[in-house]
């Protein structure tokens, strides 16, 4: 049974201040508990249903898990899932990753003020999918151990390095050949234009763009074409979505230079 202190300690882990207190997150759900399982990141408590323990006897054995069973009303309790899905985890937040050269010998995606969970998770895992394994956030951009976050990510943040850091100091501090494409409704339109890497791209907030203080170090300016159905068409969307543009800008990078 769960204790007071135990259900207390974990519910606080929705709010960053005390992830940050205690250095840990959670994930939840048998996709996101079994990402956590492969990876190297350390698990600090594990709270199961007994249909996941009956089904993952064997890797709770070849981890040394140790394993607090709970019911599935002790689950709810716990969760921030509208349907809890067997399984917890409280994890530790891995170090920041250190900025180093290497870094900057491929694709970089940097996020300019993403506040939304579910696009900060979504373009985690497309820049998994699309093997970009550096994110560079600005500070003003939604905590990446947020639990809505961990969840629509589907493990990819344990793939992902991920640093906060002021972005025009680090775009600065990128190599001088190194060409940074803004996504921006008046770009080129970027089938148009030649794509290079290594690059950095940068994805702005969802409702403002990119901010003004960055424009001065965009190389290139690029924008997704849009198709209305006809000349006179006017009822057209916008924008499109933060994390679905990112998506299409990923995708075209990638088809682009490896087919070049």
């Amino acid at each position: 049974m769960l204790s007071k202190n135990q259900i207390k300690h974990i519910t606080s882990l929705q709010q960053k201040k005390y992830r940050e207190l205690y250095g840990a997150f959670v994930a939840e759900g048998e996709k996101s508990v079994a990402e956590l399982l492969g990876s190297t990141i350390e698990i600090k408590e594990l709270f199961a249903c007994d249909s996941w323990l009956k089904d993952n006897a064997g890797l709770v054995h070849q981890h040394h898990l140790k394993v607090q069973e709970i019911s599935a009303g002790e689950l709810a309790r716990i969760s921030t899932l509208k349907n809890p899905n067997k399984v917890l985890a409280v994890a530790a937040i891995p170090e920041a990753p250190e900025q180093s050269p290497a870094m900057f010998s491929d694709l970089i995606l940097a996020l300019d003020g993403i506040r939304d969970p579910g696009n900060m998770g979504t373009i985690i895992r497309t820049a998994d999918w699309f093997g970009i394994h550096h994110i560079v956030c600005s500070p003003d951009c939604v905590d990446a151990y947020n639990p809505k976050v961990v969840q629509s990510s589907m493990g990819s943040i344990l793939r992902t390095n991920l640093h906060y850091t002021e972005l025009s100091g680090f775009i600065r501090s990128a190599p001088a050949e190194m060409v940074t494409y803004g996504c921006l409704l008046e770009g080129n339109n970027i089938q148009s234009i030649p794509l290079k890497t290594p690059a950095i791209i940068i994805i702005g907030n969802e409702s403002n763009g990119i901010s003004e203080a960055l424009m001065p170090l965009i190389t290139e300016r690029i924008r997704i074409p849009s198709y209305p159905f006809s000349k006179t068409e006017s009822g057209q969307a916008e924008s499109l979505n933060a994390s679905l543009a990112n998506a299409i800008v990923c995708y075209e990078f990638r088809r682009r230079i490896k087919n070049s």
